[in-house]
């Protein structure tokens, strides 16, 4: 008889990546899928890092196990001038992308973890695979699905002791929200009267539809606020498996720890990424040009896609950056529950098989099993095709999602067409 962790054993495969094979193996059998949920940037690699990544292809040497330290500084001046938040290369850590970096984190700390509820798939997964202690904090449609003070607060006086690790996500992964500045002081503030430590999760970092950028928590609590990013998704690099985290003076004294534990684990990340992300993260003129493109191809896709369920009067969260916003079909609920469908994921499955739509439920998000939310992910599209229709148009209508992103325009159609019979 062999033994297993049975805490490892009783995890199951990622949500987000589940659906994408569930997707592609379904297109390989001939099905029409419309595929609302894997969220992957569709947009290419900027020349200029492929290019770098070509250019040192022959590298084959182990680098510093906390990473280059060329990259480490341009990603010190990268948080500095796009988010003011002051970091000390010598604690900034690479990683096979912030993924890994938060589990190892998570590893590292103890105490409970504060996991708002509509939160990425991994977080609750990675606590639970440590053994570790967590709290989801409820979070209200009304305010986009954020947590506010208010509820931080709450949570706090009613559980005084202990170590608090607060697990915060801006742009966020699944409801497409962003923290106002404001938002973050006053959190900030409930973090430094409670002594939390909080894991800034800011992998969508660039793509804020409002300004360009988005704040982090950093700026404002900079103490013991650690910051994660990485190449996914600002410069559609997900493949090249390379994030990094941020750790404050205030925690330094970890840098051995975390040092000892990258060192025994992953050992560095490769040469030749780690090479071409110090080109992405100089965000040169050009870079930075083709980010700004992305994200107003986004904001485009995003307001239609909101525009076209509240029409129908779907409930959907304000889309303010990354890729996603998350519906509520609570409306249905009584039709959806005359084809016995009683919960997100067995209504989730029910659109796949049937409709060939692909959402994600809620549940794997933290909500209850029988709360009508699912995550939708609006990068079912050619980001190239996209991106010279746009540049060469500047359309934001209808028009320009039905020419040059077809899955979204009739994806949302056939989702109306389902419900509308209903």
């Amino acid at each position: 008889m062999i033994e297993i962790n049975t805490r490892i054993q009783n995890l199951k495969p990622s949500a987000t990546l589940a659906i994408n094979q569930k997707v592609k193996r379904l297109r390989n059998q001939g099905h029409i899928v419309y595929n609302f949920g894997f969220g992957q940037s569709p947009f290419t690699i900027h020349q200029k890092i492929v290019a770098a990544l070509i250019d040192n292809a022959d590298n084959n040497d182990y680098l510093p196990s906390t990473g280059l330290p060329e990259l480490k500084e341009n990603i010190s001046s990268y948080l500095k001038k796009y988010h003011r938040v002051v970091a000390n290369p010598k604690y900034i850590y690479i990683g096979p992308g912030s993924k890994e970096l938060l589990y190892q984190t998570i590893l590292m700390l103890e105490g409970v973890f504060l996991i708002p509820q509509g939160s990425w798939v991994s977080y609750l997964p990675q606590v639970k695979s440590k053994g570790g202690k967590y709290a989801i904090l409820k979070t209200p449609h009304e305010n986009n699905y954020k947590v506010t003070a208010d509820i931080l607060l709450d949570y706090c006086a009613n559980n005084f002791a202990g170590q608090k690790n607060l697990i915060l996500n801006s742009p966020n992964n699944p409801t497409g929200a962003v923290y106002s500045a404001e938002e973050l002081k006053s959190l900030s503030e409930v973090c430094k009267e409670h002594n939390i430590i909080v894991l800034s999760d800011e992998i969508y970092s660039l793509l804020s539809f409002q300004n360009g950028r988005s704040s982090s928590i950093g700026e404002y609590y900079p103490k013991k606020t650690i910051v994660f990013g990485g190449l996914s998704k600002i410069f559609s690099a997900g493949g090249y498996r390379l994030g990094f985290m941020a750790l404050p003076q205030e925690l330094k004294f970890m840098h051995e720890n975390f040092s000892s534990l990258f060192s025994e684990t992953f050992s560095a990340v490769a040469s030749p990424i780690q090479y071409a992300a110090c080109e992405a993260f100089s965000l040169k003129k050009e870079v930075l040009e083709q980010i700004t493109t992305n994200t107003a191809i986004l904001k485009t896709i995003g307001h239609y896609v909101f525009n076209e369920l509240e029409g129908i009067g779907v409930k959907c969260t304000q889309p303010q950056g990354g890729f996603y916003i998350m519906v509520d079909f609570e409306k249905y609920r009584a039709l959806f529950a005359e084809k016995q469908l009683f919960t997100s994921k067995e209504i989730a499955n029910y659109l796949l098989e049937y409709g060939g739509i692909a959402l994600l439920p809620g549940s794997d998000f933290y909500y209850n099993e029988n709360t009508l939310n699912f995550r939708l992910a609006y990068v079912d599209f050619d980001g190239k095709s996209a991106t010279k229709g746009f540049s060469k148009n500047h359309v934001s209508d209808q028009s320009f999602i039905e020419q040059y992103c077809p899955n979204i325009y009739h994806g949302l159609k056939q989702l109306k067409s389902i419900l509308k019979k209903m």
